[in-house]
């Protein structure tokens, strides 16, 4: 997993990736051969919390890729189970409650998704006609 140089040693970026394997920052220290106070030392300084938030951001970002390949197949097997007159009414509840929940909380987050880069934009543009302003809100 390649991390951006971000001013960390060789034993921290280990430190990083070894954390991210182990259950806790003190068994990430046992493991790599630190004391546990220069790990949690370490765990304080922003450019090793930037480092762990990107690896762990990476991580998420593969983890939800491969989750949407299972999203048709998904979507097949509600339908599958929808049309099957053997299940029960109350079991068909429960798959349209699934259907309808999704979807709803799927909406929501893409509203969210948009009116964030919406916003995110606006700053950006405030920023811009607005560099070189001393005392400006936003630097």
């Amino acid at each position: 997993m390649k991390m951006i140089e971000n001013n960390l040693t060789s034993r921290q970026k280990r430190f990083v990736q070894t954390l991210l394997e182990s259950r806790s920052a003190r068994e990430a220290a046992h493991k790599l051969g630190i004391g546990e106070k220069t790990a949690y030392r370490w765990l304080r300084l922003p450019q090793v919390q930037d480092a762990l938030l990107e690896a762990e951001n990476m991580i998420l970002s593969e983890s939800m890729h491969r989750l949407l390949g299972f999203h048709g197949a998904a979507i097949d097997e509600l339908q599958e189970l929808l049309n099957n007159p053997k299940l029960l009414p109350i079991e068909k509840l429960r798959v349209i409650q699934a259907i309808i929940d999704n979807s709803l909380r799927l909406r929501n987050v893409i509203t969210i998704e948009n009116r964030l880069s919406a916003l995110q934009a606006l700053v950006e543009r405030v920023k811009e006609e607005h560099s070189g302003q001393d005392n400006f809100l936003l630097d």
